[in-house]
């Protein structure tokens, strides 16, 4: 997810971007913010892309380099799981300003690092 520069957007301008052209419910907002919580939990992140980072083993940390690409990918699965209609990836690679490769693969990153454990109990919401 690290991204090699700092999105020139805000986070808020992205957010309100990404809010206006993929209409997501705020369940799918705030389903992103418990897989965030998950993800940041994480002790021993081996990153899948690049391979070379695989030695590394460390914490998942959530910053400037990759929150955008975070959002953009949670927002992805979180769509198809918690809504009856959503959009296809190059939709969502558009919005977010990614090819439609790298978001594919940040989607499967995303999902592995939240062990394919997509639902979000009332618990985890409070």
């Amino acid at each position: 997810f690290h991204s090699k520069h700092i999105a020139p957007i805000s986070i808020e301008s992205y957010l309100n971007r990404i809010l206006k052209y993929t209409l997501c419910s705020n369940e799918c907002f705030l389903s992103v913010l418990v897989y965030f919580h998950r993800m940041s939990q994480i002790q021993d992140y081996i990153p899948s892309f690049p391979s070379s980072c695989k030695k590394n083993k460390k914490p998942f940390i959530i910053n400037s380099y990759n929150i955008h690409r975070l959002l953009i990918a949670g927002i992805t699965v979180s769509a198809k799981f918690n809504s009856d209609i959503f959009f296809l990836n190059s939709h969502y690679a558009k919005v977010g300003g990614l090819p439609i490769n790298e978001l594919n693969s940040l989607e499967m990153e995303f999902l592995m690092l939240n062990n394919y454990d997509l639902h979000v109990s009332v618990e985890e919401l409070q």
